[in-house]
């Protein structure tokens, strides 16, 4: 009955709009009609998430594929991929609304580091997106394999196609020469796009977006601290990042100038504070080894900042359980600039990270751990108190830091 009911959706609503990838014939697909009743089913409550999500971001992604001149749908993919949350991160290392892993963002030129992770830049990254999937059709000259490639990777894709001996998407899907996440992939979105359409239709609620909140960008030639900044202009901290979500810490990076994000309605206010920061102000960063006996508070006097600021700026829930030899994050003010190495260094633990403890196995390295958890071996070893060259014995636990996805 349900299936009977999806057909005649399918009818009611003409896929004749220019641009769009929807067709009739798509529609029809089996796999299609599956991943619609998923949507409709046992995952109504992810694509209506999505959806909400989605009314924040969707008007300026819709404006960037028109000027791309790029089928229209494109701009619903994040449905599939991210529950459009720029916060999303897979297990795999993906992350933001389009899910890029570090190395596909950095060809895009994606900048990815300690300080700043573009990926989750609403903006930056669904322009590279959209490019990275037009160069993906241009190589396949079929949009069914591009979105696969997207998925999948273009080695995968091109394989597939070579060993199937076909570019016909769904021939390469009968034949299994896809792996399964990508045989669903694909129809997952045009199901998603197809209730985009027509929300009420299927039980969902969305309007179509009300859009990005207005802001102007602020060019920083020198870093600050989100905190101080936040109680000097009077910008909630929680709204500056909103509209900063790449910045991976409570400061703008120090390491060269930044255009950060700014209401319209505090642009004055904001540009008044900046151009008036004290020079014992935050005005830059770096890293500390923590020594035997130190304390947080300790650090902080030698600082001159507080234990409240070190333990955001690092995530520390407990400041009790710092350890000698683990690399911390400290401010420096101006007269303290050039004291130790400002060398960035690897990241701390995110909020939406998990901590487990892993116990070594026979055969184990630390490589191939983080490899596994999908980790990098810089933040392994520093987390752990280890060296690149450490030698691990089997029963001993070590730390890792699992990223877990995380909805607005």
């Amino acid at each position: 009955m349900r299936m009977f009911f999806l057909f005649i959706l399918v009818f009611l609503y003409p896929m004749t709009i220019s641009g769009s990838l929807l067709s009739e014939s798509i529609l029809e697909r089996s796999e299609v009609q599956a991943a619609l009743r998923r949507f409709t089913g046992v995952e109504h409550s992810f694509l209506q998430r999505g959806l909400k999500n989605a009314s924040l971001y969707l008007p300026s992604v819709q404006d960037s594929v028109r000027k791309k001149n790029l089928p229209e749908d494109l701009a619903y993919l994040p449905l599939v991929e991210s529950a459009y949350s720029v916060q999303a991160f897979s297990r795999a290392g993906a992350s933001g609304l389009w899910q890029f892993m570090a190395p596909t963002a950095r060809f895009y030129n994606l900048r990815v580091d300690f300080w700043v992770d573009e990926r989750r830049d609403p903006f930056k990254s669904t322009d590279q997106a959209l490019r990275h999937l037009r160069d993906l059709y241009r190589y396949f000259n079929s949009w069914e394999l591009a979105l696969a490639a997207y998925n999948a990777g273009q080695g995968a894709v091109k394989s597939a196609v070579r060993r199937g001996n076909s570019r016909d998407y769904w021939e390469l899907c009968k034949k299994h020469l896809l792996k399964r996440e990508t045989r669903e992939y694909v129809p997952r979105f045009f199901a998603a796009a197809y209730i985009a359409k027509h929300p009420h239709e299927f039980g969902f609620a969305f309007d179509g977006g009300r859009g990005y909140p207005e802001f102007e960008t602020l060019t920083l030639e020198k870093p600050i601290d989100l905190t101080v900044f936040s109680k000097r202009s009077g910008i909630h901290l929680d709204e500056l990042r909103f509209l900063n979500p790449e910045l991976t810490r409570l400061m703008t990076p120090p390491d060269r100038s930044y255009s950060i994000r700014i209401p319209l309605d505090s642009v004055d206010r904001a540009l008044t504070v900046y151009l008036n920061l004290p020079a014992e102000e935050l005005t830059g960063a770096a890293r500390y080894r923590v020594r035997y006996g130190e304390t947080l508070g300790a650090i902080a006097e030698r600082f001159d900042t507080t234990v409240t600021m070190l333990k955001l700026i690092n995530n520390i829930r407990n400041p009790r359980k710092i350890y000698a030899g683990r690399t911390i994050l400290v401010p420096l003010h101006g007269k303290k600039q050039g004291i130790i190495d400002t060398r960035p260094f690897v990241p701390v633990k995110d909020m939406d990270a998990q901590e487990i403890r892993y116990t070594v196995q026979r055969g184990d390295t630390l490589w191939e751990i983080a490899r596994r958890y999908g980790s990098d071996i810089e933040t392994l070893i520093a987390i752990n108190g280890m060296g690149f060259n450490s030698i691990l014995v089997p029963g001993e636990e070590i730390v890792l830091w699992i990223r877990t996805a995380f909805r607005r």
